[in-house]
């Protein structure tokens, strides 16, 4: 947070959706995404005047790999339009490479040995 006094510039980050049911691009599990946006506020006395330089990310569940997703898709998808995310329309910021294995049910982590998740039972 930077502040002039009475005004001020802040970076924010708001959830915007869940996305379910979709197979990572990093690891390739069917796994979930949460859409993110992160912009930045021109405020005066804390009241917001100005949202400026917004970017959208996803957040794979899976393995926390990051990806940005283009704006005008982070837009369509924040403004309620049902989109299928494309592995085309995200770029890689953060892929996670030390990731263990995870259950596909349950998505806690496990031995790689194993053919049955012993938290939930779940075939892996």
């Amino acid at each position: 947070m930077f502040f002039f006094g009475i005004m001020g510039i802040e970076e924010r980050k708001k959830s915007i959706k869940y996305i379910q049911n979709i197979i990572c691009k990093s690891c390739e599990v069917m796994s979930s995404y949460e859409l993110i946006k992160i912009y930045t506020i021109f405020h005066f006395f804390f009241i917001p005047l100005a949202k400026f330089n917004k970017k959208y990310y996803i957040v794979s569940r899976c393995c926390d790999s990051v990806f940005l997703l283009a704006s005008d898709i982070g837009e369509r998808i924040e403004n309620g339009e049902n989109i299928h995310i494309e592995d085309s329309y995200l770029k890689e910021v953060h892929v996670n490479r030390n990731r263990k294995n995870v259950c596909n049910s349950c998505g806690r982590e496990i031995d790689e040995t194993f053919q049955f998740c012993p938290h939930c039972g779940g075939k892996l």
